[in-house]
């Protein structure tokens, strides 16, 4: 008993515990689930606009803060992976004012018709856009189409066997010399300092047991109209490292509300 306390707070957390939901597939079918006209104590017509709030509003801190820096305004073609709901993506589109191409890719319809419609509202659609239907694991582009490869919450909504092969596939349509841009819930807090860490060791093991095994969704299902949510703190560098041409550069943490965030900033070596 001693022994398995002990291991348990070793891990207190730091845990990557599996999706409760099998794979990215289910998770593109409940995003079309969710769009339909539900009604939430005859009030609230769809749940979608909280998911925009929830997921959209809280993530905007660790969004803007990923795209700091010299990256974009160099870069000519870059890749969005999961475009969600489209605030990142519009970020994108200002930032990289020198992109002859943009492709934001999803595998839900709806997170497609949404991004489109957020980017229409903001005046922000060009030919250099394009909107691609597509499973980030398998990605219909040749080999070293992209500058520039960016996902945010995208990794950690995947199993294991899907991190992997999407990570591959990064690999895959980068450029050498390219780079890409990565957001994450983190389990990955060793160069923090101590009070801070420990803060987010507590926060990363509340939302763990709640999230594990979808103990908490029939509470969410019930506020969001079917919805709960689908991240979970990873961490993405061991991945990353199996890689063989990435190389992690740099990486600097953030927040999703009280949750630790972890930005990465990857670069493609030359074979």
């Amino acid at each position: 008993m001693w022994q398995a306390i002990r291991h348990y707070f070793r891990g207190f957390g730091y845990r990557q515990v599996p999706v409760w939901y099998g794979s990215s597939v289910a998770v593109a079918n409940q995003f079309e689930t969710i769009s339909r006209p539900l009604k939430f104590l005859k009030v609230i017509p769809n749940p979608y606009p909280f998911y925009d709030w929830i997921m959209g509003f809280h993530e905007r801190w660790s969004n803007r803060a990923a795209l700091r820096g010299p990256v974009l305004e160099r870069t000519t073609n870059v890749l969005e992976a999961g475009v969600g709901t489209g605030y990142f993506l519009a970020q994108l589109v200002k930032g990289a004012k020198n992109a002859r191409t943009i492709s934001a890719v999803d595998l839900s319809p709806q997170m497609i018709f949404s991004a489109k419609n957020y980017l229409t509202k903001k005046d922000l659609l060009s030919s250099a856009l394009l909107f691609v239907r597509s499973d980030c694991r398998r990605l219909p582009y040749s080999d070293g189409t992209f500058d520039l490869y960016v996902s945010s919450y995208l990794f950690d909504l995947l199993n294991d066997e899907e991190i992997d092969s999407t990570v591959k596939e990064m690999e895959r349509v980068l450029a050498p010399d390219g780079h890409a841009i990565l957001i994450t819930m983190t389990t990955e807090l060793g160069d923090m300092p101590w009070p801070a860490r420990f803060l987010c060791r507590v926060t990363n093991e509340l939302y763990c047991l709640g999230y594990h095994r979808g103990r908490w969704n029939g509470i969410w299902k019930f506020l969001f109209a079917g919805y709960a949510p689908h991240c979970r703190p990873i961490a993405l560098s061991k991945y990353l490292k199996l890689a063989p041409s990435l190389s992690i550069e740099y990486t600097k943490v953030s927040h999703v509300s009280l949750f630790p965030v972890r930005i990465y900033y990857v670069g493609k070596r030359h074979a």
